[in-house]
This record gives C-alpha cells, sequence and structure tokens, in this order.
C-alpha cells in the first residue's frame, strides 16, 4: 500500500511535468525514506513514472543531502525516443521520409537537432503533421491544428522548423530561448527591370553632360562653318584657317571627334590649337563614354528598385507571400487596408514566392523571412536577381517548441545557449545559407556619368579655347604690325 501511494503522488508530478520533485515518506518511528521518478531508465521504462528510493534518514542521511535531494534526470536520456514533429522547410529543415520508415534530417536546424540527440542520447520518432499543416494554427472555434496540436496533446515532445518565438504560442505551449534571429523583408526582381538596348546607349551620360557635349559639336561646328564661308572675302579668316582654306571642314570637325584622321593638316598656329584641343576633348570624352558603356555591356544593369515601401505602392508592385506570412504582415496598415494587391502562394514552401515572382513577372515583390529568399537564389544559382528593400520588418526569433510546462526546457535551454555561445549555430546556419548571393542592403549602383565627374575635361576645353584665342590674338597682331612694316 505504501508503494502505490508514493507511487500514486509521484504519477501526479510525473503527469503535469514537474520533474524537481522529491517525496518523504516516514516508514517508521524516525526513519525516512526519499522517493522520486526518473523518466528515462531504459529503453523498456521510457518516458515513465520510475519510483526509486534515492536516500534514507535514521538520524543521519544516508546519502549528502546537498547533492541528492534533487538529482539531475536529463543528463543522459538511455537512448530513450522522444516524438519530434517535422516537416520539409529548407533551408531551417529538411525532411526526407522514404517507404521504408526511414527518415533522414537536413539543414541547419536538421543538424541542431542531429547534435541535441547526440548530447542528451535520445533517438528521435519523427511524425509529421497531417494534411501538411505543418506548425498549425490556433482556429476560431479553439481548435488547433498542425504542430500546435501534436505538442498540446502531448502527441509530440518537441517541434521545429523555423518555428517562431510568438505570444499566441507561448500562451499554449512553451517555447525554448530563441537561438536564431531573421527579418520579414520585401524583394523585388531586379531582372525584371532592365534597361533597354537604347537606354544603354545613352546611360553611360547623364542629361546634363549629353547637353553640354552637343552644345559644344554644335559650337565647334557653327565656328567652322562660318569660317569656312567667310574665308573667301575674309582677311581675318585667312590669318585663322591659313590659305589654302580646308575642304569639308564640318566633315572633318565630324572625324576629329570620333578619332579619324585629316587628310591636311592647318597652317596656322590658331587652327592647330583648334585642332588639337578638339582631338584631346574628343578622345578624353570618347574614350570615357566607350570604357562606361563596355562595362555596362559586361555587367547586368537595372533600373533602381523601390526603397520602400510607399515606393512600392506608389509603382504599382503586388506582393507576393503565404497565408501564414499574410497573417504576420497583416497588422502593418497599409497592408491591413488593401493598399497594395496580395497573391497569394497557396504552396507550404516559403521560397516558392519567388519562383512565383519570377514566372508571373511585372512588378512584383515576394514577402518572406529573408533566408528563404537566400535559399532560393543559392538553390537556383542566381546571384544578385533579386533586391531587399532596405527596410527590416517583424524580426523573427526562431526556437524550438515543447508541450507547456514541458521538463524537457531546461536542459534544452542550457545546451541550445551553450551551442550558440560556441558559434555551432551561426557556424551551421552561414553552411546552408550564403548572403552573398544578394546585397540585402543596397542593389549595385551604376550611376551616369554627370558633369561633376566631366568637368575638369570641360575645364579643360575652355582652357585650350582661351589658349587658342590668344594664338589668334597673336598672330593677327603680328599680321597687322608685319604690314605696317
Amino acid at each position: 500500500m505504501p508503494n502505490l501511494l508514493i507511487t500514486s503522488i509521484l504519477s501526479y508530478f510525473f503527469r503535469n511535468y514537474l520533474i524537481n520533485v522529491s517525496l518523504l515518506y516516514e516508514s517508521k518511528p524516525n526513519y525516512v525514506e526519499v522517493y522520486t521518478y526518473f523518466p528515462f531508465m531504459d529503453r523498456s521504462t521510457c518516458k515513465a513514472n520510475n519510483v526509486r528510493l534515492i536516500n534514507a534518514y535514521n538520524g543521519t542521511w544516508a546519502k549528502p543531502l546537498a547533492t541528492n535531494i534533487f538529482p539531475n534526470k536529463l543528463t543522459d536520456f538511455q537512448n530513450c525516443s522522444l516524438t519530434v514533429a517535422v516537416w520539409d522547410s529548407p533551408p531551417y529543415l529538411s525532411y526526407y521520409p522514404n517507404r521504408s520508415g526511414f527518415a533522414q534530417l537536413g539543414s541547419f536546424e536538421g543538424d541542431m537537432l542531429v547534435e541535441l540527440a547526440k548530447k542528451l542520447n535520445f533517438s528521435m520518432e519523427l511524425v509529421e503533421p497531417a494534411n501538411d499543416e505543418q506548425r498549425g494554427r490556433y482556429l476560431e472555434n479553439g481548435s488547433l491544428t498542425g504542430a500546435l496540436q501534436l505538442l498540446h496533446d502531448h502527441m509530440a515532445d518537441l517541434s521545429l522548423g523555423c518555428f517562431r518565438y510568438t505570444v499566441e504560442r507561448c500562451a499554449l505551449l512553451t517555447g525554448a530561448l530563441p537561438y536564431y534571429q531573421t527579418w520579414q523583408i520585401f524583394g523585388a526582381q531586379l531582372t525584371g527591370q532592365t534597361y533597354s538596348s537604347l537606354e544603354i546607349f545613352t546611360f553611360p551620360f547623364d542629361a546634363g553632360t549629353w547637353f553640354g557635349l552637343l552644345f559644344s559639336l554644335q559650337l565647334i561646328l557653327l565656328l567652322a562653318y562660318i569660317v569656312y564661308h567667310r574665308s573667301k572675302d575674309s582677311a581675318l579668316a585667312h590669318i585663322m584657317i591659313g590659305y589654302p582654306r580646308p575642304r569639308s571642314p564640318l566633315i572633318n570637325a565630324y572625324s576629329l571627334f570620333l578619332g579619324i584622321a585629316v587628310q591636311r593638316t592647318p597652317r596656322t598656329n590658331f587652327a592647330r590649337f583648334v585642332l588639337i584641343m578638339w582631338i584631346i576633348y574628343g578622345y578624353v570624352m570618347r574614350s570615357a563614354y566607350q570604357s562606361f558603356l563596355y562595362q555596362l555591356l559586361q555587367t547586368d544593369l537595372y533600373r533602381t528598385p523601390p526603397q520602400t515601401v510607399f515606393e512600392l505602392i506608389k509603382a504599382g508592385y503586388s506582393l507576393v507571400m503565404t497565408p501564414s506570412t499574410l497573417r504576420t504582415v497583416n497588422v502593418a496598415p497599409l497592408i491591413r487596408s488593401g493598399r497594395i494587391p496580395i497573391i497569394l502562394n497557396n504552396s507550404s514552401y516559403e521560397w516558392k514566392t519567388y519562383e512565383m515572382v519570377e514566372q508571373i513577372g511585372g512588378k512584383l515583390a515576394g514577402v518572406s523571412p529573408k533566408d528563404y529568399l537566400t535559399y532560393y537564389v543559392m538553390s537556383k544559382g542566381e546571384r544578385g536577381a533579386f533586391y531587399v528593400l532596405p527596410d527590416r520588418f517583424f524580426a523573427h526569433h526562431i526556437t524550438i517548441y515543447f508541450p507547456k510546462h514541458s521538463y524537457l526546457i531546461d536542459r534544452f535551454n542550457f545546451l541550445l545557449m551553450q551551442l550558440r555561445s560556441e558559434g555551432l549555430i551561426d557556424y551551421w546556419a552561414e553552411k546552408y545559407l550564403d548572403v552573398s548571393y544578394f546585397d540585402p542592403v543596397a542593389a549595385v549602383d551604376n550611376d551616369a556619368l554627370d558633369l561633376d565627374d566631366l568637368g575638369g575635361l570641360f575645364l579643360m576645353y575652355l582652357a585650350l579655347v582661351a589658349l587658342a584665342t590668344l594664338v589668334f590674338l597673336a598672330e593677327l597682331l603680328w599680321g597687322r604690325w608685319g604690314w605696317t612694316m
């Protein structure tokens, strides 16, 4: 009878996940026995109320009370099996079941779970939530689905797979300390915003530079035209261009600017200075244009994407996301008010959001945790195909969930923080997530050359014009002085 009573009392604590409990039973006068239960003893008594006598008092304690009253029961699970609710959710967790019943885990949370199993010496019984419900939901009628239901009904001991730490879930379950963090992001496709060939042809210079270039070209052509037609009856024109006058001066001006040689060199110093000035000016300007154009043709050039959600709205973008992501971001007024059209990705895979963005095309932006975009561009080998808006929305703190008040929580928290402090969790995450596949802050910026970039060239042009003018004045004075003499 006493043994049955002790077992019954400890069974109550076992059912309510109270593991640090010891029962003192006075079996006879001045003799006290201390009992507790061990949930993991061997494979035949796993997750059971295994009652054991751990100490006794008969004037003195048989074993030191300080180290024995609450023995550590979770250092070794004796290869007992824990039921883990899992699903395929790369890059966080990859789940590979097959017909033989053997299942394999992968991705960085899978590696972490395997390491926890080694440290605690437990085996795993993997179960997948029915109907592809994955994490599950708390429905309006009060019922639960997916992993939430399995944990709440004690049909699973733990669950993970990009499980976000939330107040709503913690009201139903017990979450471990978050061990990884990511963000909700807006990813727009860059490759759908390319420039046309004509736009690339004019891209190297901005509008102000093109205006300055055309103005200088028209100015030199106008001067060439005036001087050429005035050279028949103007002594001043003869001093400027010499005699005989050049043939086709307008064509020569175009030729020199494009780097084509002229057949006859001018005789006067003024004309030679103008020629040198125009050759240098044309060479530098042409080199700047050709080199930038070559760089643009060798690399991908995209239009500057929207930088904020407000710019997404103004540009007429639509958002693609899963229903679970929509429930997360629906707290944002701009989305809740319906100001941005929403296209739902009804697949259970978050990364398929970006597959839809590419397949549909146009002004679309995917919404998901950042790591799903990283995984997608890695798996497709599309480095730089997407641009992420600089703003970070809705931080995601990733955790493992257990049934409410599970006695496993303290031991798992200790090991998770140990793995995190050793850098192993970050190592596993970086192993499966190469963030170099996209720039999470800004896209590559190929700004056109403007007047600030080419200001030195225009100053050199004006300096040479001034020098040529001084030479012309000197020749003019010399001609008059020579005639006078």
